[in-house]
Order: C-alpha cells, then sequence, then structure tokens
C-alpha cells in the first residue's frame, strides 16, 4: 500500500478499503473499542454488474492477457503470486484468479526470495498495526477513527 500511494504520489486511501474482518488475525486493524476489525485491501472494479471484480490495477490486453499496471511498484503478496510454498515445495496456487497461468514455470530461487521477502514486509506490517491498535485502545469511548486515519498512521510509520 505504501509503496503504491508513492509510486503513484496519490493517497492510500483512494486506492484502498478497509474490509470487515471477522478473524483474530495479526493485520486486522481496530477503528473503535468495539471489537470489530478490519483488513486493508486493494480497491476491486467490475465492468459490468454482472461480472467478476478485479483489481483495480490489473491491465488487461486485445489478446486476453492480464497483468498487474503497477510493474515493480506493486505489493510483495501480488510480485510472488501464484507462487507458494507448499510442503517446502514451491508451487503455483492461483485459485479463483482468471489469468491464464499455464506458461509461467517456476524458478525456484527467485520465487522463494520474493516469498521470504514477503514474510518479512508481513511480519513488519503486523508489528505496525499492533502498535495501532494499542494506540486506538487509548482513547476513550466513545470515538471512531476512520480507513483514512490508519492509512495515514500507515504512511507515517513507514516513513519514520
Amino acid at each position: 500500500m505504501v509503496r503504491i500511494a508513492r509510486t503513484l504520489a496519490v493517497p492510500a486511501w483512494t486506492f484502498t478499503a478497509a474490509m470487515p474482518n471477522d478473524e483474530a488475525r495479526p493485520d486486522a486493524f481496530a477503528l473503535d473499542h468495539s471489537g470489530s476489525r478490519h483488513r486493508l485491501a486493494l480497491v476491486r472494479t467490475r465492468l459490468q454488474p454482472d461480472t467478476r471484480p478485479f483489481c483495480t490495477f490489473l491491465v488487461r490486453a486485445t489478446d486476453g492477457a492480464a497483468r498487474c499496471g503497477l510493474g515493480e511498484g506493486r505489493p510483495a503478496p501480488c510480485r510472488s503470486f501464484p507462487a507458494n510454498e507448499i510442503d517446502g515445495a514451491i508451487r503455483f496456487e492461483n485459485a479463483g484468479c482468471t489469468c491464464d497461468w499455464s506458461g509461467v514455470t517456476a524458478d525456484e530461487s527467485a520465487d522463494r526470495a520474493l516469498l521470504s521477502a514477503e514474510g518479512q514486509a508481513r511480519e513488519k506490517y503486523g508489528q505496525i498495526v499492533a502498535a495501532w491498535n494499542d494506540y486506538v485502545g487509548r482513547f476513550a469511548d466513545p470515538f471512531e477513527l476512520t480507513h483514512r486515519d490508519f492509512c495515514r498512521y500507515l504512511m507515517d510509520a513507514y516513513n519514520q
């Protein structure tokens, strides 16, 4: 999210959304004392009401191929997708994706490095979210913070 905001020089809240999250996850953030949590997600777009939504940054070529329009600015999970480490081996796991990955082969060394970097980024993000949740916990009730507040906090946290 921070990489995209910096690359495009736009506020993060213009291309992300706070999605409700039921699970207790390290990346789930609070906006109030209700106990509900959210996860940050890239905005998804529909071409028509009855079509499946897709990432707002996905660019489709006339031949049907699809690629991320952010290039090297894309987030770590998008850079490593569809590679996944399963039982110690690098495999492609692209359930739910409509892109054609049939011609893509795994580069075990590069994919493992991407997955490792993604794990480190996820850990750092989890620490920042934990600090945010502690911050939210110090507010007196009633109050409510916004998705925009969280995005500003993230940008500040990554600038330190």
